[in-house]
């Protein structure tokens, strides 16, 4: 049996215990109900362990879905099955405030102190003093040495490369790596074996996809002027054949130089759903990410009224921008509190300006699985699953003026790289307004694939 401990940032002691049978089963506990929250929707403070399911829906989603992961694997001598295993090496700084190390280890450096506990990158970037005229500007930052080496090989083979450790196990299917800015505004690296918190991530796309860093870049950017609610930051490294979006921590607070943990789940795991569940299309038995399971964890928020709304407009940008890739484990929960608050807006992917890919949404809007049927009646039904009132005037007036704004902002998009972001807010919005009746006078564009959905 393997065990490991598991820490909460505003705790001094283990919180819980983390452990997996020889035939690959795992289990969590918590040892102590002395802490400022459970560290999980799906994990609330009991007595009683919680078993295989539960303990995997939530541990298993705090690691990498890519080739990172079978470097690791490989190196260890790791089975696929064993998240705990896997934790044991990559435990140290997980997403949000968690530590999981092995039994009687240290937690990851807390806090972090950008100082001392960091190693400098060699011909890294300065990022803090090198800020953009325009929220819309895409003049990247140059990339050298060690910063370039790093993307190059999560470019070309979605790892780092075989002499650099990972400081950070990092949710998700890109090639990423978890940075800190320095006091310089130079990038770093943790220490080797410090666990310190990192404030960054970078993540690189495929060779051929460098044009979706600014696309995501932009979308985001644009995203934010729209929204009241917060919204990633982001900034564009490298050009050409090697670029990456860098994307500051909101999982991550600098004071005084020290970085410290602040807790967060996604919302796989907030339902204790893996991570092959995180698109609604992929329903197991019930176990699902639909509009009522949104809803019910948006019930559990510090003020649900002000999270539904949020995330119905998070929702209805990302059907304008392009981005029908918002899975469950693009959204999430930020504890500051005792009980959680929907987290920023993050990763605004229009993959609508890919071809190769589904534009079906990761969950319907009422009854539409495509963002250009979304009717009155979808939106009706969707904010009553998230447990508001339906959709009445309140939610209708910021509709009409969300588009609006996009359909504006567009207008303001680089020329000509951005042509094919702007008409994809212009084509979404067209439909958007048809099937609303919202009356908006979109200018024209050129149309753009859709993929749509099969029937049934």
């Amino acid at each position: 049996m393997t065990r490991l401990d598991v820490y909460l940032e505003a705790v001094s002691e283990p919180i819980g215990e983390l452990s997996s049978e020889p035939d690959g089963d795992m289990a969590f506990r918590y040892v102590t109900d002395a802490i400022p929250h459970a560290i999980s929707v799906s994990l609330p403070v009991r007595d009683e362990p919680f078993g295989d399911v539960a303990a995997r829906g939530f541990f298993s989603n705090l690691l990498f879905e890519n080739e990172m992961r079978d470097q690791v694997m490989q190196r260890h001598g790791i089975a696929e099955r064993d998240i705990v295993g896997l934790l044991a090496h990559l435990g140290a700084d997980c997403p949000g405030a968690i530590s999981c190390v092995p039994e009687g280890a240290p937690p990851g450096k807390r806090p972090g102190r950008l100082d001392i506990d960091y190693d400098e990158l060699d011909d890294a970037p300065v990022v803090s003093e090198a800020v953009p005229a325009s929220d819309l500007d895409i003049t990247p930052l140059p990339v050298g040495g060690a910063v370039a080496r790093i993307m190059a090989s999560l470019r070309d083979h979605r790892r780092l490369p075989p002499d650099c450790d990972d400081p950070s196990p990092l949710a998700g299917v890109q090639g990423k790596v978890a940075l800190a800015v320095l006091p310089n505004g130079r990038l770093g690296l943790p220490k080797p074996g410090s666990g310190a918190p990192t404030t960054h991530v970078l993540k690189v796309p495929r060779a051929g996809a460098m044009s979706s860093v600014a696309s995501e870049h932009l979308a985001t950017r644009l995203m934010a002027r729209v929204l009241k609610h917060p919204v990633a930051h982001t900034r564009i490294l490298g050009e050409g054949l090697l670029q990456g979006l860098l994307v500051t921590r909101f999982d991550r607070q600098v004071t005084a130089g020290r970085v410290h943990r602040v807790h967060q789940e996604d919302f796989c795991q907030a339902l204790g759903l893996g991570h092959t569940l995180k698109y609604e299309r992929n329903d197991a038995e019930g176990r699902a990410f639909t509009a009522t399971a949104i809803g019910g964890l948006l019930r559990a928020t510090r003020v649900p009224a002000l999270a539904r709304q949020a995330f119905f407009e998070i929702t209805l940008a990302n059907m304008i921008l392009g981005n029908s890739d918002n899975h469950a484990k693009n959204h999430a929960l930020l504890y500051t509190f005792t009980k959680p608050d929907l987290a920023p807006a993050y990763d605004v992917d229009p993959v609508l300006l890919d071809t190769g890919v589904t534009h079906e949404m990761s969950f319907r809007t009422g009854r539409a699985r495509m963002a250009d049927d979304v009717g009155r009646d979808d939106l009706d039904e969707f904010m009553s699953a998230l447990g508001a009132r339906g959709y009445v005037n309140a939610q209708q007036m910021r509709v009409f003026d969300i588009v609006q704004a996009l359909v504006q902002a567009a207008g303001d998009l680089p020329r000509p790289s951005a042509k094919g972001l702007c008409d994809a807010i212009l084509q979404q919005a067209h439909h958007l307004s048809e099937n609303l009746v919202l009356g908006l006078d979109v200018p024209e564009f050129d149309a753009m694939p859709v993929n749509r959905a099969e029937d049934g």
